[in-house]
């Protein structure tokens, strides 16, 4: 079996970090895998570095990219390919018509990361999504909204929980040395936020929890993790934590490549995004055996059972966040006990290899079903 990932984006995120992981794991199980993507992308490097083959395309026309499409189809009839993975919805134009053009019978698989908030039914849609084999979604929440708002038939819609690798332990001496670093206390209660500081990820409705708490006489230290993508957002934050007095207690750690190593050093990790479509950063976090708190929106609640596996407050509500890391401080032995069901629920419903061995069948199935449904 022959696979294409094709991730035409620049960026660098979630979508396309499971693309690089996927190319990964194709490539270490002996699956003949090639990586379609644009120059100077983010993904480039590290698909090179993992010694997976790369093919650079360019789409020119976002609408209809039919030169890049073109080159899309004779690279698929040369590889003789039979799966082409597609990750980015821009994407989809090019997969679509890459498929018609080609010569060969090549099944489309897309997999869904971000929510879907609109109906795509008119003509253009429909001619993308008749053109897909398997359409994931990788939580119910998206399965839900994949049904509402597309031309899609429901044979074609699947769900596919993330994978997630088992997370590497921190070492202790890592720990010492952040906590040094940035004047932490050890013996006191520490919050971490991982994610990207911009505001929809919600790092100021924490803030104001922790105001909250300090007002009730409850003495924490925080810290933030994560590229600053809104320099204007970060600017307003900053001013936020000096009007509310917790300039010594909130901490920017920055952008660290490995961030689980350190998720043990912090009581609970937190997840304020005011809808998050999975959530990843939190079963990460689970499965490092530290307790969790996600907003109750999106594909969080999927990741967390209340009060049984973590804990869930309402999206912007610094009074509910208050609330749920005021038990935690209170009460360490139910810290204790969400960290250690968490753990045990995320290794469960989260398993890497289950995920690929899953998507492997997926592809088998396609592959072998000789059919074309593409009108």
């Amino acid at each position: 079996m022959k696979i294409i990932e094709l991730c035409t984006s620049k960026g660098w995120g979630g979508l396309e970090l499971y693309a690089w992981q996927v190319s990964k794991w194709l490539k270490a199980n002996q699956h003949h895998c090639h990586a379609v993507i644009v120059p100077e992308s983010l993904i480039a490097t590290r698909l090179l570095d993992s010694g997976i083959s790369v093919t650079y395309i360019k789409p020119i026309f976002c609408l209809f990219p039919c030169v890049a499409a073109f080159r899309l189809a004779r690279y698929i009839d040369k590889t003789e390919t039979d799966i082409l993975h597609v990750h980015w919805t821009r994407d989809l134009i090019l997969a679509a018509l890459a498929k018609r053009l080609c010569r060969r019978t090549v099944k489309l698989v897309f997999i869904r990361h971000m929510a879907l908030t609109r109906h795509k039914r008119d003509v253009y849609h429909r001619f993308i999504y008749q053109s897909i084999d398997r359409f994931l979604v990788i939580t119910k929440k998206l399965y839900a909204e994949a049904q509402q708002y597309l031309p899609l038939e429901q044979d074609k819609l699947q769900l596919l929980y993330h994978g997630v690798g088992d997370v590497e332990p921190g070492d202790p001496s890592v720990c010492k040395k952040l906590l040094l670093e940035h004047d932490i206390p050890k013996l006191a209660f520490k919050i971490l936020l991982p994610g990207r500081i911009e505001y929809y990820k919600g790092q100021h409705t924490l803030i104001d929890a922790v105001a909250q708490l300090q007002t009730r006489g409850f003495d924490v230290e925080v810290a933030l993790l994560g590229h600053v993508m809104d320099k204007t957002y970060f600017k307003i934050l900053q001013e936020k934590i000096t009007t509310v007095g917790l300039e010594k207690k909130v901490h920017y750690l920055g952008f660290i490549e490995k961030p689980t190593l350190i998720y043990g050093c912090f009581n609970v990790i937190v997840l304020t995004t005011y809808s998050e479509t999975f959530g990843l950063v939190l079963v990460e976090a689970m499965k490092s055996g530290v307790a969790v708190i996600g907003t109750d929106s999106g594909g969080v609640p999927e990741i967390i059972e209340h009060e049984k596996t973590g804990m869930l407050f309402e999206p912007a509500n610094a009074i509910a966040l208050a609330d749920c890391l005021q038990k935690l401080i209170e009460d360490s032995a139910l810290c204790d006990r969400l960290a250690i069901a968490g753990k045990e629920s995320a290794d469960k419903k989260f398993s890497e290899q289950e995920h690929y061995t899953k998507l492997i069948q997926i592809f088998s199935e396609l592959v072998n079903d000789k059919s074309d449904k593409t009108l």
